[in-house]
């Protein structure tokens, strides 16, 4: 057979030419998706923007702000990669990773939030922990070539699940069980494909991105709308009291507080003690007296021991009785002074 090299010079061609199509819709996809991912990550922003009225009472400010840098961080990489998306590859690798560590700073954070170390416990545990998962992605970014991929190797990626787990376990069993799932998700979304060793079935790293976004706008959409829900007419006010704790702070300290309200309960010999579902009373039937003085104790334990975490303003807006369908407000109307004591 008489080989035809004009037609196979066509085929080669037009080869390249599919290719550079491809390439060209590749590119034109990441564009358009850009805008998306950032308008997600913007919305997310306010979303926890807000929350610091809610959080002012509480220990819990340093998360949100964990949060809000990581998102920025996600805003700027993003952007960077609409202005130039085909030459900026390993800065905008480099940010994403970035953005990711500090998104898993807020549940980290929310393990150091007690007085008095609340405030050291950003400098001590936060900081070095942002700086060992960047090392990482920091050696394998190259200056010279920002247009290169950058790689995160098995042994990096297996500590980053380890402080993955710590970060969102705590809040596992809380009323934002699945908010934190998804956040979770989002944030395995933005760090595995940037592994050598990500699975077939990952998604590459704009899509994934873009998959990642709408996590965190889903996370923290629904944890705002659950932030707000009334609660339970049915419960009793200690419970309301304690629900409210142990979904803000996790269940790593709702355990220590149960202990040493239950430790208190046995000495004083209350007539109910606590589980992480509420009060309940002991096997024998109390009396009213028993029932006053339980709750009188109850009530100094509480607030003796939630001190170190929230301000005695936001306990007393969840002991005051609430309108029905109506959930306590952080914001505590208190009667004007006519006297100097």
């Amino acid at each position: 057979m008489e080989f035809d090299r004009k037609h196979w010079q066509s085929q080669w061609h037009t080869l390249q030419w599919d290719d550079l199509s491809l390439l060209q819709l590749f590119m034109t996809r990441n564009t358009a998706l850009s805008p998306v991912i950032i308008c997600n990550l913007l919305i997310s922003l306010w979303l926890v923007a807000r929350s610091l009225k809610r959080l002012r009472q509480t220990t819990l400010p340093t998360a949100a702000w964990c949060a809000i840098t990581g998102l920025m961080l996600a805003v700027v990489a993003q952007s960077i990669e609409l202005i130039d998306p085909a030459q900026s590859t390993g800065w905008v690798d480099l940010g994403w990773y970035f953005a990711a560590v500090v998104l898993l700073c807020p549940g980290i954070a929310v393990l150091g939030a007690r007085r008095p170390g609340a405030s050291a416990w950003a400098f001590f545990v936060l900081l070095p922990l942002v700086l060992v998962l960047m090392w990482p992605a920091v050696a394998s970014f190259q200056v010279a070539r920002p247009a290169d991929s950058i790689e995160i190797e098995v042994p990096a990626l297996v500590g980053f699940g380890l402080v993955l787990v710590m970060s969102g376990g705590n809040y596992f069993g809380t009323r934002y069980t699945m908010p934190t799932f998804y956040y979770a998700a989002a944030i395995v979304l933005l760090v595995v494909p940037m592994s050598v060793a990500a699975p077939d079935f990952f998604p590459e790293r704009s899509m994934a991105r873009f998959m990642a976004s709408l996590g965190f706008l889903l996370a923290i959409g629904e944890a705002s709308s659950r932030s707000n829900a009334a609660p339970n007419d049915e419960i009793s006010r200690f419970d309301v009291l304690w629900f409210d704790f142990m979904d803000s702070f996790g269940m790593v300290w709702a355990k220590r507080v149960m202990d040493r309200v239950n430790e208190s309960a046995r000495h004083e010999k209350w007539a109910m003690h606590l589980e992480l579902h509420g009060f309940v009373p002991i096997a024998e039937p109390p009396s009213a007296d028993e029932l006053l003085r339980t709750d009188e104790r109850i009530e100094h334990t509480f607030r003796w021991l939630m001190k170190r975490f929230v301000d005695p303003e936001w306990i007393d807006a969840r002991l005051q009785e609430p309108t029905a369908g109506q959930a306590p407000s952080d914001e505590v109307q208190h009667p004007p002074a006519t006297e100097e004591r």
